[in-house]
């Protein structure tokens, strides 16, 4: 992937997202590359643009597309946090709660569709028609 302004959005991701304690660094790393690599990736497919092309004014919509995917899958909540919430299965019969964790978010990147309706509104202004030669 060659996004032009991947390290500015990495570095501003963990500004607004500090790695938690209990979480270390290589897992906190790994998630948050694929995340960005997804929705990126996601971007340039409904584009059809480069990502070395896309405008600067995705960054702060990638950045809040990506912080709000971290709360909502509760990937870096804490153990006491998960059980206050993100509780993702729940067993009668001999008691199991299932909580939430890290390896599970990465699991779920290939469910999650960061392309909603509201971002799709912005994309569509750049969109391109496939095969279209705009050098030319």
């Amino acid at each position: 992937m060659a996004y032009p302004r991947l390290n500015e959005l990495i570095k501003n991701f963990k500004i607004l997202q500090p790695k938690p304690v209990n979480v270390a660094q290589d897992m906190y790393d790994l998630i948050l590359k694929t995340a960005v690599s997804r929705i990126i990736d996601k971007v340039v497919a409904f584009t059809n643009m480069p990502s070395e092309e896309l405008p600067e004014e995705f960054d702060t919509t990638l950045l809040l597309k990506l912080t709000g995917w971290f709360s909502e899958a509760g990937v870096f909540m804490t153990d006491d946090e998960r059980r206050a919430g993100a509780v993702t299965s729940i067993k009668e019969g001999d008691t199991q709660i299932n909580y939430g964790s890290p390896q599970q978010a990465l699991q779920s990147l290939s469910n999650v569709s960061f392309v909603d309706d509201d971002f799709k509104i912005l994309l569509i202004r750049y969109r391109r028609i496939r095969g279209w030669d705009y050098d030319g």
